[in-house]
């Protein structure tokens, strides 16, 4: 594990190959599906799995969206509009939607994206950005 430039206050978290240093704490939640026509959320802040939830993310703050179960079945992307075709929202983003998506809340992000299968025109909800 390579911890050079840790700092006080960093987080370290598994990516699923290597160890890696974030600069905020990091939620993660499961991703799963309801057939084609839910995602649905587990993890901090949900009791149980919880159907197209709408989401409250912070400004800078990293949240993991694992979506391993799924995969390329149903594949997560945060948009900043809605819909199949919506503009895809990448920034502050690593990984992958079919596996795990890590997102770093940029301080200039929206305060309303969206996030979507981009396969199935059902699986969607909004993502409310706070301060």
């Amino acid at each position: 594990t390579d911890v050079r430039g840790i700092v006080q206050g960093d987080s370290l978290f598994y990516n699923l190959t290597n160890w890696v240093v974030t600069h905020s704490p990091i939620t993660w939640w499961e991703v799963n599906a309801s057939g084609s026509s839910d995602y649905t959320f587990a993890g901090p802040g949900f009791s149980s799995a919880t159907a197209d939830a709408t989401l409250s993310v912070m400004k800078g703050m990293t949240y993991a969206f694992d979506n391993t179960v799924q995969a390329s079945a149903h594949p997560f992307r945060i948009q900043s509009s809605q819909g199949l075709s919506g503009n895809p929202y990448t920034a502050g983003q690593t990984g992958s939607g079919i596996t795990v998506l890590y997102w770093t809340v940029p301080m200039d992000a929206p305060t309303t994206l969206y996030y979507q299968c981009t396969l199935h025109a059902l699986m969607n909800g909004t993502i409310n950005v706070v301060t």
